[in-house]
């Protein structure tokens, strides 16, 4: 039988084989059916989101989009039938996702794997480094997981540090320093934000249909009892959030918790910014359904990559069931994740877009990158971009830091993607930057280290670290920060916008990009000082030293005029954006 190789990996760093599982042991598996038309997808994306296109704003529904890049029955049939031949269990398709499970030795045989059980960090995986599928199984089926996706999906763990005043830059002549407080140089609040951004006496109408959705994976859950202190002490009016779960995910409410940091920090900004619109968290535990086995025991402890379960849960909801922006925290460098696991998750945030569903992604807290080093094999030194924020379908949300003015911070993580190639929406401003924004001596000695064609990131930012944000964390309040903080403060952002849209008889945002890099000199405050850095031997999560790191002397992304890799287009002036989305286009 003529086979087809579709993933090979090495193993990544960090991870060490635990054991070698018995052949008799159970796995489960995922098997993603090839969908049918992904090109006249983006290609709509396109024009619902440009603002220059006729087609602006009108999105479609979820069945709409299933016509479009629905698998086909061939490829259903044929993949259901190759396994159930092979004396797979449990076999059920969804018409999208193929799910079965089987045992180790068939699993070896059925893909000409060597499934392993590895472990780093006390998290253990089940995976191998290769399989194969027969060639006419092959043109059916994008890839197979969990298999050589070994990950660390988490958090960009948000600083919980105690809170003290920084050095205050020299005041800049920006259109929100009138607006600052003294008090906003000691730490964030929702009344910091407000003034940071220029929200003004803006109300939300919460009946008018705007909602606000964040993502919670890997057993994160925000806590109730925390946001009614945060909402006590800054006199929000008491507002409650909405938990949706995914994959039998698990709700900790108890004070005990060690994973409400990310969780309470996305909730808290939201509403600190947006209320009262509603605000839905969406708990994710890995990969449906879940049937526990050698690998995930339980489902307390499943730690299978949540991406694509996580979008493929939204995905397969109507639009009057979702909120219209939904922001994420999570992420790792994009070289660890399979290309075409990565590209699917890339897809299936184009099919929230076309839906008219803001999608937005912290950029990542590690600058240029911590470990510095491809996985391919060479071991050769290069920057780490991080994804999901790489995905071109996807807002990127990078960091800045200080008062006022806002510079570039020090580890917003940016870059360029190795795996998504430019689009085109920011064709010309990343040109500029690689042509006018860095001078050719730095871009020639940082050649070896980037794709210079990728796709860059991120798209735009919002305050960070220094001061940092004030959350409640297990009835304590606590200072914390990074571009976690970013990307809820721009989902409140985009949830007001989408409020005033709807009461004004208009469509929903939906995807920001092409609106954002068309109309950013409008709306949007340019970040001109500052710099991302990295690739110094140093893990900028954790501020420990990173052993085996890749150097790249010197190696940062300065802020500069136009986009950027470390603030991309700048930071938001919601009354500006409110008169453009609003007045501009009546």
């Amino acid at each position: 039988m003529v086979e087809s190789v579709k993933q090979a990996a090495l193993v990544q760093q960090g991870w060490s084989v635990a054991r070698t599982p018995a052949l008799e042991e159970t796995v489960t598996l995922q098997v993603a059916l090839t969908l049918t038309d992904e090109e006249k997808l983006f290609q709509k994306l396109r024009d619902v989101s440009d603002p220059k296109s006729k087609e602006y704003g009108k999105y479609l529904d979820r069945d709409d989009v299933n016509a479009i890049i629905k698998p086909s029955d061939e490829a259903n049939n044929a993949v259901v039938s190759w396994l159930k031949e092979s004396g797979a269990s449990y076999v059920h398709s969804d018409g999208t996702w193929v799910t079965f499970q089987t045992t180790v030795g068939k699993a070896n045989e059925l893909l000409e794997a060597d499934f392993v059980q590895y472990q780093r960090d006390g998290v253990n995986k089940v995976r191998t480094t290769s399989y194969s599928v027969p060639a006419e199984i092959a043109q059916h089926i994008d890839f197979i997981h969990p298999t050589t996706f070994f990950g660390k999906t988490a958090a960009f763990n948000p600083v919980l540090i105690p809170r003290q005043p920084i050095p205050v830059p020299r005041p800049g002549k920006h259109w929100y320093e009138k607006r600052q407080t003294a008090s906003c140089r000691q730490s964030i609040t929702p009344g910091c934000l407000k003034a940071f951004y220029n929200v003004g006496n803006y109300t939300a109408d919460p009946k008018a249909g705007s909602k606000i959705g964040f993502g919670s994976f890997l057993n994160e859950s925000a806590r109730y009892e925390d946001l009614r202190l945060y909402e006590q002490r800054f006199k929000i009016p008491s507002q409650n959030f909405t938990k949706i779960f995914v994959n039998n995910a698990t709700d900790d409410q108890s004070t005990s918790s060690t994973s409400a940091g990310e969780a309470n920090l996305d909730v808290q900004n939201i509403i600190g910014i947006a209320a009262p619109l509603p605000v839905y968290e969406f708990l994710t535990a890995g990969s449906p359904p879940f049937i526990p086995d050698l690998d995930l025991p339980t489902a307390a402890n499943n730690s299978n990559e949540p991406y694509v379960p996580y979008y493929q849960f939204l995905v397969s909801k109507k639009n009057s069931e979702l909120p219209q922006v939904i922001s994420n925290s999570y992420g790792e460098p994009e070289h660890t994740v399979p290309y075409q696991y990565a590209r699917r998750t890339c897809t299936l945030a184009a099919v929230l877009g076309l839906r008219g569903i803001s999608v937005l992604e912290s950029s990542g807290d590690t600058g240029i990158g911590s470990g510095c080093k491809a996985n391919d094999g060479t071991n050769r030194t290069q920057f780490n971009p991080i994804f999901p924020a790489t995905c071109p379908y996807i807002t990127a949300v990078g960091g800045t830091e200080s008062a006022y003015p806002e510079v570039a911070w020090e580890d917003s993580s940016g870059g360029f993607s190795y795996y998504f190639p430019r689009p085109w929406y920011q064709y010309y401003h990343v040109q500029d930057y690689l042509e006018t924004g860095i001078s050719n001596a730095t871009l020639k000695y940082y050649a070896p280290y980037f794709n210079r064609y990728g796709r860059g990131f991120p798209d735009v930012a919002a305050h960070s670290l220094h001061p940092n944000y004030e959350v409640f964390v297990n009835n304590r309040l606590r200072a914390s920060g990074g571009t976690s903080a970013a990307a809820p403060v721009w989902a409140g952002l985009i949830g007001l916008l989408n409020d005033a849209r709807i009461r004004a008889g208009l469509p929903t945002l939906g995807f920001l990009n092409p609106w954002l890099y068309g109309d950013n000199d409008k709306f949007l405050v340019d970040i001109t000082a500052g710099s991302a850095i990295g690739c110094d031997g140093i893990n900028h999560q954790t501020g420990f030293k990173f052993e085996g790191a890749g150097i790249v002397p010197w190696a940062s992304w300065n802020g500069t005029v136009g986009w950027d890799p470390a603030t991309g287009l700048g930071i938001p002036d919601f009354q500006k954006m409110l008169k453009n989305v609003v007045a501009d286009e009546k």
